[in-house]
């Protein structure tokens, strides 16, 4: 599988990366032997970054994953976890969990204070039990997430999560410090504003939503911010089309977008080419994007999307999509 150095760092990235919101429960109940199965798979496929949070099953993601990567070289992978939030017992009956389907018993607490990054860290490093954190991210600060507070959390993040992950990072406790987000132009206030290695950017940046080529992606270029997609599929519809059960943004698939996948879908299917190959390759393509993480929770997935890496597809489907005002005139092109 190819590789590509995040930005400055002398971090050489996968194509594939494992995102660890499944083995955090997140929709759906996983067992721990599974969990290892499948993580055991994505290491022997030679992926090398795998990304966390504390927020993932309020501590679950992030427990298995350093069960697992505990016991390998640590010179072998790149593991990369998010602050902002800390986390606190509670009894299982008062926890609220959200999307996640079951989790430890703790509950999130929103802080991007300096002591509070540095309170959230610490945690992950024990939950962790690994040797090692190689990139720190900041973690949801967007109008996703905090609506018409974004301004304000913004504001205590530069303050406060900004000084501290700069610290630990001159510290040499992490190689690579960055922000973790949903929405593309707070990704251009970031780098303005700070001095950031990476952006893990979710569903800003593909077939569906291509909104960081206004924002995100320039300044990334213009200041050497690696970046790293999460999101590939937009939450499903793009690997799994437009079922009732199907999501776009973890929300209800709006009409809008019913109809845009269906055009997708329609010159995918006249190339013979599965959309979620399309989609793959469509974000790769562009040399910016040092990785790709996608939340793998059956093992098969795993050489299924590596596989579609090596598909090769027609000149014809990606100007079709162009002309279907699918895809941006400025997007790069396999």
């Amino acid at each position: 599988m190819e590789k590509r150095k995040l930005g400055n760092t002398d971090i050489d990235l996968s194509a594939i990366g494992f995102g660890g919101a499944p083995i955090g429960n997140l929709f759906e109940k996983l067992e721990d032997p599974n969990c290892y199965k499948i993580l055991e798979n994505c290491y022997n496929s030679r992926i090398n970054l795998y990304d966390t949070s504390p927020f993932y099953g309020y501590g679950l993601s992030e427990h298995r994953l350093g069960n697992f990567l505990k016991t390998l070289k640590s010179d072998s992978y790149y593991l990369s976890t998010k602050v902002g939030r800390y986390l606190t017992p509670e009894k299982e009956e008062n926890i609220n969990r959200g999307k996640w389907v079951g989790g430890l018993n703790f509950i999130p607490n929103i802080d991007y204070s300096y002591d509070g990054i540095m309170k959230s860290f610490e945690q992950s490093l024990n939950r962790l039990a690994a040797s090692k954190i190689d990139i720190c991210l900041i973690h949801d600060v967007d109008t996703y997430t905090y609506g018409d507070q974004v301004d304000h959390y913004f504001k205590i993040a530069m303050k406060g999560a900004y000084k501290a992950i700069t610290k630990l990072k001159e510290e040499k406790v992490i190689k690579a410090i960055g922000v973790g987000v949903n929405n593309s132009d707070i990704c251009k206030r970031f780098a303005e504003e700070g001095e950031f290695d990476c952006i893990l950017l979710a569903g800003r940046y593909t077939l569906l939503d291509q909104s960081a080529l206004n924002d995100c992606l320039p300044i990334a270029e213009e200041k050497n911010i690696g970046i790293i997609l999460a999101g590939v599929f937009n939450s499903g519809i793009l690997a799994k089309g437009t079922a009732d059960h199907i999501t776009y943004f973890y929300d209800k698939i709006p009409e809008d977008i019913k109809i845009k996948y269906n055009k997708i879908s329609k010159i995918c299917e006249k190339y013979k080419i599965s959309v979620s190959t399309a989609a793959l390759q469509f974000c790769y393509a562009n040399i910016q994007i040092s990785s790709m993480i996608i939340g793998m929770d059956r093992i098969e997935q795993i050489e299924d999307n590596i596989s579609k890496l090596n598909v090769n597809i027609p000149n014809d489907l990606w100007a079709e999509l162009k002309n279907a005002n699918i895809i941006d005139e400025r997007c790069v092109l396999p």
